[in-house]
């Protein structure tokens, strides 16, 4: 297929998009339920007709061998996840353009969950969501923040997240220049719904 760019839609990179072949590994839709729950019962992901234009917010993946299954684009709002709300992202670009198989386009954000993997060798998971509290607290809580110039689904805000993770499987950032924009990444969903709990603990005892 030829690669496709959207600059006036959520997606702002180009990309091609295969449909699944029959050799292909199942999607893991229950997996992927698992690592998104406790984020969704803290409203990182979902949909609220009061938020973001009443856009499908959030994205999770999962690393597997030379790349990653992630949500399609604004396919966060369906629970539990299914098969064909997955697409598959292979690790390495070619000519340009994000290599995915699926049903539908991948996540606008897949640019910065292949900047986590590309420098985050051990990570395996990655949330990215929306929390006001945490987004406006991070300086108090002394977490990375990428650039407020580095806007979502941009080169410029990969790049920023990729030196951000160099060197560590495990961390949480926000994201200045994405409203309410949340990164949490780990080696498994375990330690990252035990470095979600941390955090969120740690923005509880700021309050007054």
């Amino acid at each position: 297929m030829m690669a496709q760019i959207e600059t006036e839609g959520v997606i702002q990179f180009a990309y091609t998009l295969d449909p699944p072949a029959p050799e292909d590994a199942p999607a893991p839709a229950k997996v992927m339920e698992t690592i998104a729950r406790p984020f969704r019962l803290a409203g990182f992901l979902g949909r609220d007709r009061c938020r973001y234009g009443g856009l499908a917010f959030g994205n999770v993946s999962l690393r597997g061998d030379a790349g990653y299954w992630i949500t399609a684009s604004q396919r966060m709002d369906q629970c539990p996840l299914a098969p064909e709300d997955l697409c598959w992202v292979s690790e390495t670009p070619k000519q340009g353009a994000l290599q995915a198989r699926g049903l539908r386009a991948p996540s606008s954000e897949s640019l910065v969950h292949s900047a986590v993997y590309g420098s985050a060798r051990d990570t395996r998971v990655v949330v990215r969501g929306h929390h006001a509290g945490l987004w406006h607290a991070h300086a108090a809580l002394g977490l990375a923040a990428t650039p407020v110039d580095a806007k979502n689904g941009t080169d410029a805000l990969a790049g920023a997240v990729r030196a951000c993770c160099a060197g560590h499987p495990t961390g949480c950032l926000a994201m200045s220049g994405h409203q309410d924009g949340m990164l949490f990444w780990a080696p498994d969903a375990a330690a990252l719904h035990q470095l979600l709990g941390q955090t969120l603990a740690r923005l509880s005892d700021l309050a007054p």
